[in-house]
């Protein structure tokens, strides 16, 4: 599904007007009929007070206070006493007097606001940016105060529409009727939990009247831009058509990790699935030794699918691993690997080694984070995907969690585009970025707040890394089909019961459902 910025509306505004010959004012009749239609599923009447801007989305708001009248009681506030802009705006406007609807300069009072049955906020949409001021804040803290429900007209008020971002006063909706196409702040945290429920309108346009107005750089994830991701495997392929991923991943300390992002490599499709133990390589000063079985000899029994690969006694370990890594079309590294400068040097030394895909996970990031500088990622001379949580992220980037956290849209493309890298940051509404084309992810919920889910992530993102010339695109499918496994087994398990190791198997089979819608 595409996602529109404020400058794509207004170019699809220009075309539709240009090209297709359907006015602004027939848009916003539209759109107001669309507003009108929320209301009446929340209410078939009662009293309805419709906040209004002086922009085209408070026109939308005229034309929604039209379709309302007269089975509702309708009044419109002119909020900012500042009449319509827009020719199209005027008219809807004009048309509220003729109809004897009740148009109030100023806003209303809070006393009027909680009389209300249905508020319906039409001030600003997508013409909102930066923080609101003293008199908007009192505003939209006396609506989510109010009893009345809360129609919101593309976005609710104190909400960057674009950046996904909001004030800390933005009005909470009940319902928000998207215009045309959803926008980033639609699906992207934190303005995602002020939407409510998410109506879209497409105004009567079509798919291809919208792509041909404008490019959309802006996607979210569902099945159909999922599916146009999977590699397709002919009957004539073999185990070479489908990529070699190698993995360095795990620790004596962190074991598992490796287990998990080796059996989500397995179960994603790659033809060649390979496995190296940095860690043995490691003076023991650097490195947590166990008894035992070693860490290969652990995913030998589990895994006998699997290549292990191993340094040579008489071979430099960074020098092999990067000729190594030149034979695999994929690499992984960092994965439960304990944070090091040998990790940091291992990983420096591959960046500047050409070669397939690199996949850069947990400690992977948070070596070059306390060890290096983000010129190493810059200076790449192969693909790089990293794959941090808000914290790796914070460490490696030097912005707080809370920033990232506040501006996730923001701070994921910034970064991406400036180091060169594909970004797959994780969170509510993953975001994935080469800094160009951004991906939001719709799938996954608290099931995957559990330590191993990041590492059966980067295991299927190197698998699939492998298979997929695309890095954008393998990191894409690989959040989405990782955050709906944990959707599909959350239905028995609950989102409580789900683990991590839970979800390779269940990778497989989303695979096979995703395959057969094609």
């Amino acid at each position: 599904m595409f996602i529109a910025t404020s400058r794509s509306i207004n170019e699809i505004d220009t075309y539709a007007e240009r090209t297709l010959g359907i006015s602004t004012r027939t848009l916003m009749g539209r759109a107001g009929e669309a507003v009108a239609e929320a209301v009446r599923a929340l209410i078939p009447s009662g009293r309805v007070l419709i906040l209004a801007g002086k922009g085209n989305n408070g026109g939308d708001g005229y034309a929604a206070a039209l379709s309302l009248h007269p089975s509702h009681e309708v009044a419109v506030y002119d909020v900012f006493d500042g009449g319509q802009r827009s020719e199209a705006g005027q008219y809807y406007l004009s048309e509220c007097e003729r109809e004897n609807i009740s148009v109030l300069r100023g806003a209303p009072s809070a006393e009027l606001l909680n009389r209300a049955d249905i508020i319906v906020d039409a001030i600003f949409g997508t013409g909102y940016s930066g923080e609101l001021k003293d008199t908007l804040r009192d505003l939209a803290c006396s609506i989510n105060e109010s009893p009345a429900r809360v129609v919101a007209v593309d976005l609710p008020l104190g909400v960057d529409g674009d950046l996904g971002e909001c004030d800390v006063s933005s009005v909470r909706a009940d319902i928000t009727v998207a215009l045309c196409l959803p926008k980033p702040a639609h699906l992207s945290y934190p303005a995602r939990e002020l939407m409510g429920e998410l109506v879209i309108s497409s105004l009567g346009l079509s798919r291809s009247d919208l792509l041909a107005a404008t490019k959309l750089t802006y996607t979210s994830l569902d099945d159909k831009s999922a599916l146009s991701f999977l590699p397709k495997r002919e009957n004539t392929a073999n185990k070479g058509s489908f990529g070699k991923v190698l993995h360095v991943t795990g620790s004596p300390k962190y074991r598992g990790a490796a287990h998990l992002a080796l059996e989500a490599s397995l179960r994603s499709g790659v033809g060649i699935t390979a496995h190296l133990d940095f860690s043995s390589a490691i003076p023991k000063s650097a490195s947590t030794l166990c008894q035992g079985n070693t860490l290969t000899e652990e995913l030998r029994l589990k895994f006998p699918e699997a290549i292990y690969e191993n340094i040579p006694a008489d071979k430099d370990p960074l020098e092999h691993i990067c000729a190594l890594s030149q034979k695999y079309t994929a690499t992984l590294v960092g994965s439960g690997s304990h944070k090091s400068y040998e990790l940091y040097t291992l990983v420096k030394a591959l960046l500047s080694t050409e070669g397939g895909a690199l996949i850069l996970d947990a400690d992977a990031i948070n070596s070059i984070a306390e060890y290096g500088d983000l010129s190493d990622l810059k200076s790449a001379r192969r693909a790089v995907v990293l794959t941090p949580h808000p914290k790796e992220f914070s460490r490696l980037s030097g912005l707080s969690v809370e920033y990232i956290n506040s501006h996730r849209l923001r701070c994921a493309e910034n970064f991406a585009r400036e180091q060169r890298v594909t970004l797959l940051l994780k969170g509510a509404g993953t975001v994935i970025t080469d800094g160009d084309v951004t991906y939001i992810n719709s799938s996954g919920s608290t099931a995957l707040a559990k330590g191993g889910s990041g590492d059966v992530l980067a295991g299927l993102t190197a698998s699939l890394s492998a298979q997929i010339s695309s890095p954008i695109a393998a990191a894409a499918l690989a959040a989405y089909l990782h955050g709906k496994a944990a959707d599909k087994l959350s239905e028995s398990l609950s989102d409580f019961g789900v683990t991590p190791s839970d979800l390779p198997t269940e990778l497989a089979k989303q695979i096979k459902r995703l395959s057969s819608l094609e």
